[in-house]
């Protein structure tokens, strides 16, 4: 019937056999193309990442003063300077996710749920995720922007002329300092929305504040705790990873750099996205 089907619409004009199959053949193609493209660049950025930070496990650069004294400018720039945005994001967070926590727990008459509600939604998700897309909204086009400035500028070929390695003094500090100040904000943002959210919360319901540490302590485990660190750690030294790669891809064109910077920031999302996707898979199923 399906043959016979085919024939009708042939002879009808609405179907025509070579035309449909060449069609989807292209689509095909395309696909597999598109597919193709996406694990080079997956591979090329794995790569990249993996040599950036083999360059700093060897530790030369302790011994270098200038690599140290530009880790420690993009330590002050990316994580000093997002104090006060990071305390008023854990104020307003932590605020809202643990009133709405308590009411839940209320509303259905079970308040042992608050301190497992609390980590698996504000410590395990919420902190890691809102500071990788904090540092990222905040600092990822700086990095793209001056990572492709100076390669336009040929300052990078000034360094290997003189002997200095690149991933050494322009990638790795940054990644670093990407990677420990968010793993330093997370704890913050947890530390502080915890706090501030239960005494908002012990003021305004007849709960008490110690009796609400005790289960969040109780609703929290090394395992988890330590899973947030992970997350709060590679998140952003992955992001600043992918933004550093797309820098080195301006070329000479000083138009590719706001280009460059949205696809950095956007390909960043989509790897906090997509592993913290992962983590949520793996823990369900685990």
């Amino acid at each position: 019937m399906a043959r016979a089907y085919k024939e009708a619409m042939q002879q009808r004009g609405e179907l025509p056999g070579r035309q449909w199959l060449e069609a989807w053949n292209w689509r095909a193609d395309r696909v597999g193309e598109q597919a193709l493209v996406l694990a080079r660049g997956v591979r090329r950025f794995l790569d990249f990442v993996f040599l950036v930070l083999a360059t700093g496990v060897r530790l030369r650069w302790i011994h270098r003063p200038a690599v140290v004294a530009v880790m420690i400018r993009q330590i002050y720039f990316t994580g000093v300077q997002s104090l006060l945005w990071v305390l008023l994001l854990s104020l307003g967070a932590g605020v809202l996710t643990v009133y709405n926590i308590v009411t839940f727990a209320k509303g259905i008459g079970d308040l042992s749920l608050i301190g497992r509600l609390v980590n698996g939604v504000l410590v395990q998700e919420m902190a890691p995720l809102i500071i990788a897309v904090f540092l990222l909204a905040r600092s990822g086009v700086a990095v793209v922007t001056e990572v492709g400035t100076m390669h336009i500028r040929g300052e990078d070929l000034l360094l290997r002329s003189l002997g200095i390695s690149r991933k050494e003094y322009l990638y790795w500090p940054r990644m670093m300092a990407f990677a420990l100040c968010g793993l330093i904000l997370t704890f913050m943002f947890v530390a502080i929305a915890l706090w501030v959210g239960g005494l908002v919360v012990s003021w305004t319901y007849t709960l008490n504040f110690n009796e609400y540490l005790i289960d969040v302590r109780q609703g929290t485990t090394l395992a988890e705790l330590l899973m947030m660190a992970g997350k709060g750690l590679l998140y952003p030294l992955l992001s600043c990873g992918m933004l550093l790669d797309q820098a080195g891809r301006v070329g000479d064109n000083p138009n590719q750099i706001p280009v460059r910077a949205t696809y950095g920031v956007l390909g960043s999302l989509m790897i906090v996205l997509f592993l913290d996707g992962l983590t949520v898979l793996a823990s369900s199923l685990g």
